[in-house]
C-alpha cells in the first residue's frame, strides 16, 4: 500500500474556502435528533454553521449556532442529519472537517492548531479520524526533515516502511468505521509490477499500456460506489471527474461503454442517483463536439429507461430534450431547412453545392451576432478554397433587419435565407421552423458543419475555430482512411 499523507490532502480537517453554501429543509427520516457541543478556543461571539458536503463544490447548511465569550456553542435540532462528512465553518473561510455518525458529541480545540488540539467525547469516528490526522502530520513532518537534510536513503526508507505499516494497523483498528473507508477512498490503486523485462520500445510501450488499463480498471477500487455517505463527501464527485476527464477517452462510445461498466457497479439507489447526474450533466453541456450523444444516452437509459429514481417532471423534461437532441447528434443527416432567400425563391439545405456547408442561425438584433458575423465573413477566401458554402439564416423574421443586416455585414456572396414564406393564396407570410426545437437555437450565433451529404460533422463551433475544426476533421479522416 502506498505512503498518502492524510494531514495535506483536500478532506483534512483544518483551513480553506467554503464553496457554494445553500440551505435545505428537506424532512429527516428519522427524528432521533442531535445534539453537538462545541468549544474553539480564540473565537468570541461568532456565528458557525454546520453543513454537510455535497460533492466537492456545494455544501449544505443543516445548523448555525453562535459562540458564547470562551467560545462554547451548540448545534441542536430535533431532526437526524444524514450521515457523511461535514464542516464546521467558524470564521470567513475557516472551517473544521468532522465525521457525523453519532450526533450526540463534543469536543475541544482551538485555531492555533485545531488537529493536534483537538479532543473529542462520545464519538470513535472522529477520535480516528483525528488521531490518524494527528500521526500523520508528525511522521511526514519527520519524513520531509529527513528528505531536506539528505540523510541515508535507508533511514528514509525505513520511516516510509514504518508510515506504511501504521497506515495498515490503524486500517485494521477501525475497520467498522465510516472514517476507514473514507481515507481508504483518497488511496490511489496500487499497481503491481510488470512482469515482462522491457528491453524495446514495444516493451516499454506494453509496459505504459498495462499501467494504464490496470489503473483505470481498478479506479474505483477504495470507493464503497454502494455506501451513500460518499454523497456527503468531496470524494465521490472528484473521483468521477477525474475518471471522466483523464482516463476516459471523449468519444461517445467510449464514454457510453465506461459510463455502463460504471453503473453496473452502483445498486445503491441515492448513489446511482447521483452518479448519473454527474455524468450526464457533464455531457450535457460539454464543450467537446459529439459528446451530447453520451447525454442522450444517458437520458434515454437512465431517466427515461429508470423512471422510479426520478419525478415525472424530470422525466418529462429529459424526454422533450432527447428528442430535439437526436436528430442533431454527430452523423445524423440535417433536418431539412425551407429558407426564402432575398430573391424571394426557396432555399433549402439540400440545394447548397460544396464539400461542406456552414449553416450559420443568427438573430440581427444579437450583439453577439454582430461580433462574429465579420470574423465569418474574413474566411471567404478559405471557404473557396476549401469549397465551403456558408448558408446564413436569421432566426427573427423581419425583412427589413435581414435584409440591412446582410447589407451592413456585406454577407451578399453567401447564400442567405429566412423562414418567411408568402402563401399564394392568401398572400400571408407563413413560417414553417421551430428554430429552438428543431435546430436546438437556444442562444446565437450558432455554427453547425455540414458535410457535402449534409450530414452533421460539427455543432455550436465557434465562428474563429472553424479552420481548425475542418483541419482537424480532415485529418481525423485520414486516420481513419476515409476519403
Amino acid at each position: 500500500m502506498k505512503v498518502f499523507f492524510l494531514a495535506f490532502s483536500i478532506m483534512l480537517s483544518g483551513f480553506g474556502s467554503i464553496a457554494q453554501v445553500k440551505k435545505t429543509n428537506n424532512p429527516a427520516t428519522s427524528q432521533a435528533g442531535f445534539l453537538i457541543k462545541g468549544k474553539i478556543n480564540g473565537i468570541s461571539h461568532v456565528e458557525l454553521y454546520l453543513a454537510h458536503y455535497f460533492g466537492s463544490t456545494q455544501q449544505v447548511i443543516k445548523d448555525t449556532a453562535r459562540a458564547d465569550g470562551q467560545g462554547n456553542f451548540v448545534f441542536q435540532g430535533k431532526e437526524d442529519l444524514p450521515k457523511g462528512l461535514y464542516l464546521i465553518s467558524f470564521s470567513k473561510n475557516k472551517y473544521l472537517d468532522v465525521i457525523i455518525g453519532n450526533t450526540n458529541f463534543s469536543f475541544e480545540t482551538d485555531t492555533l492548531d485545531p488537529i493536534n488540539h483537538m479532543k473529542f467525547q462520545n464519538s470513535s469516528e472522529n477520535e480516528a479520524f483525528f488521531s490518524f490526522q494527528k500521526e500523520m502530520g508528525k511522521r511526514y513532518v519527520d519524513l520531509r526533515k529527513l528528505e531536506l537534510e539528505r540523510k541515508d536513503p535507508s533511514q528514509i526508507s525505513n520511516i516510509r516502511n514504518e508510515i506504511t505499516q501504521y497506515q495498515q494497523a490503524w486500517f485494521v483498528k477501525n475497520k467498522q468505521l465510516f472514517v476507514s473507508k473514507l481515507v481508504r477512498a483518497a488511496f490511489e490503486p496500487e499497481i503491481p509490477p510488470f512482469k515482462k523485462k522491457i528491453l524495446n520500445a514495444k516493451d516499454s510501450t506494453a509496459f505504459y499500456q498495462y499501467q494504464f488499463s490496470y489503473y483505470k480498471k481498478h479506479f474505483f477500487d477504495n470507493v464503497d460506489l454502494n455506501d451513500d455517505r460518499f454523497i456527503r463527501t468531496p470524494f465521490l464527485q472528484k473521483k468521477l471527474e477525474k475518471y471522466f476527464e483523464d482516463l476516459v477517452a471523449q468519444q461517445p462510445d467510449s464514454i457510453i461503454k465506461d459510463a455502463d461498466i460504471l453503473l453496473t457497479k452502483i445498486k445503491n439507489r441515492d448513489v446511482r442517483r447521483y452518479v448519473i447526474y454527474k455524468i450526464s450533466s457533464t455531457y450535457e453541456t460539454s464543450n467537446i463536439v459529439g459528446t451530447d450523444a453520451a447525454f442522450a444516452h444517458m437520458g434515454e437509459k437512465y431517466y427515461v429507461g429508470e423512471p422510479a429514481l426520478w419525478d415525472t417532471t424530470t422525466i418529462r423534461q429529459m424526454r422533450d430534450r432527447i428528442k430535439v437532441l437526436k436528430p442533431l447528434l454527430i452523423g445524423k443527416r440535417i433536418p431539412e431547412l425551407f429558407l426564402t432567400d432575398t430573391s424571394g425563391k426557396r432555399l433549402t439545405t439540400a440545394s447548397i453545392p460544396g464539400e461542406y456547408t456552414l449553416v450559420y442561425f443568427y438573430d440581427p438584433d444579437c450583439s453577439h451576432c454582430k461580433e462574429e458575423t465579420p470574423k465569418l465573413m474574413a474566411q471567404a477566401n478559405y471557404f473557396k478554397s476549401k469549397k465551403i458554402s456558408v448558408l446564413a439564416t436569421s432566426i427573427a423574421r423581419n425583412k427589413e433587419q435581414w435584409t440591412s443586416f446582410i447589407k451592413e455585414y456585406k454577407m451578399e456572396s453567401i447564400y442567405n435565407g429566412i423562414d418567411i414564406h408568402p402563401n399564394a393564396k392568401t398572400g400571408k407570410e407563413e413560417y414553417y421552423t421551430d428554430f429552438l426545437h428543431t435546430f436546438d437555437i437556444y442562444s446565437t450565433p450558432i455554427i453547425y458543419v455540414l458535410d457535402k451529404n449534409k450530414r452533421i460533422i460539427g455543432k455550436k463551433i465557434p465562428t474563429d475555430k472553424i479552420q481548425d475544426f475542418i483541419t482537424f476533421y480532415e485529418n481525423r479522416q485520414k486516420e481513419l482512411g476515409i476519403k
